[in-house]
């Protein structure tokens, strides 16, 4: 059982009762502590004329400064490794524990934490990407609302998380209310098509089989995406935004954009983070996790899929879209690279 630490307050009142005459056993009677404690209290303070405890030199530190200075240079250099590949490379000579390794980069201010993952950019893909937002800078929100969002998005039916960690003892991993069972390929998916606008979002549309151009101008753009726009006068048609997949940029799909008067936006590949639409997918995905009971069958998660897509509010879709300033200047600060988006 744990002692009770005495509070500041507490020692200098028993100093103060003991200074009144009171003896050592009635101040323990009073304040519920052992009257061996007191006295020790009481005596401490005759010898140094204070309270506190005296200072404890504790284990000795088995690495110095500067070897501690070589390891934050170690994991500069290799932010992934482990401990135990970075106690091998910082002092291979010393015997040391991974727990030294944690607790000096703790005490360094560091911590393991989630990687945050994102598409590979090559230099090329960074000058497009400046070249995109410098073009679009003094874009004001008149400008970004006439933008039309789309994006397609594939939902594993049942969704590994590679961070899950379970709270159990020694020797009891392959107790089954431990494992997390899981299914080849998730137990298949369902991909969806989607576009939004700062003051529209268009009907969610489930993909069958693998996406082609023809695919994409009979089943998206024809009955969806030119007739939402053919709704608009011409001079303030929309204008309509995809991520240069493939089947976006076969000739039969840009031959009947242009045919149907349908303004495209130029886009830098690998810019997931520019495109708000990415949120709504993100949330999407969050809330059919969090469904209670669980989806079982593909028919079930496209159902819920287009469930959740119509409880997406036009706020929300307002406060992604409204933003694009800032990710345009995210951009430019991270000097092409990656941004928080």
């Amino acid at each position: 059982m744990a002692r009770r630490r005495l509070s500041e307050a507490i020692r200098w009142q028993i100093i103060g009762m003991h200074a009144t005459g009171a003896s050592f056993k009635a101040i323990g009677r009073q304040l519920g502590y052992h009257y061996t404690v007191i006295s020790r209290l009481v005596r401490k303070h005759r010898q140094t004329g204070a309270v506190k405890d005296r200072p404890q030199s504790g284990r000795p530190r088995v690495t110095s400064e500067r070897e501690d200075r070589a390891l934050l240079r170690i994991i500069r250099r290799e932010p992934f490794s482990t401990s135990t590949v970075l106690k091998r490379a910082w002092l291979p000579n010393r015997h040391l524990s991974t727990r030294t390794v944690r607790n000096r980069l703790k005490a360094a201010g560091m911590a393991a934490r989630r990687v945050i993952k994102r598409p590979r950019l090559t230099d090329d893909h960074k000058r497009r990407r400046l070249a995109w937002c410098l073009a679009r800078q003094r874009w004001n929100l008149r400008t970004w609302r006439r933008i039309h969002w789309s994006d397609e998005s594939r939902f594993l039916l049942h969704v590994t998380d590679g961070r899950l960690r379970v709270w159990r003892h020694r020797n009891t991993a392959y107790t089954p209310r431990n494992i997390r069972q899981t299914v080849p390929f998730g137990g298949g998916s369902v991909m969806v098509w989607g576009c939004i606008s700062h003051d529209c979002k268009l009907d969610l549309v489930t993909i069958r089989g693998n996406l082609t151009g023809d695919q994409y101008m009979r089943h998206f753009l024809e009955p969806v995406v030119v007739t939402h726009f053919d709704n608009h006068p011409l001079a303030t048609r929309p204008v309509y935004m995809d991520d240069n997949a493939r089947p976006h940029r076969s000739r039969a799909v840009v031959d009947y954009l242009q045919n149907n008067a349908v303004t495209t936006l130029p886009w830098p590949a690998m810019s997931p983070d520019l495109n708000p639409l990415e949120h709504v997918w993100d949330i999407l995905g969050r809330r059919i996790q969090a469904l209670q009971p669980p989806v079982q069958t593909l028919r079930e998660l496209e159902a819920a899929l287009h469930r959740e897509w119509l409880q997406v509010t036009r706020e929300q879709i307002r406060r992604w879209t409204g933003g694009m300033r800032r990710r345009v200047d995210a951009v430019i600060r991270a000097r092409r690279g990656f941004t928080r988006y």
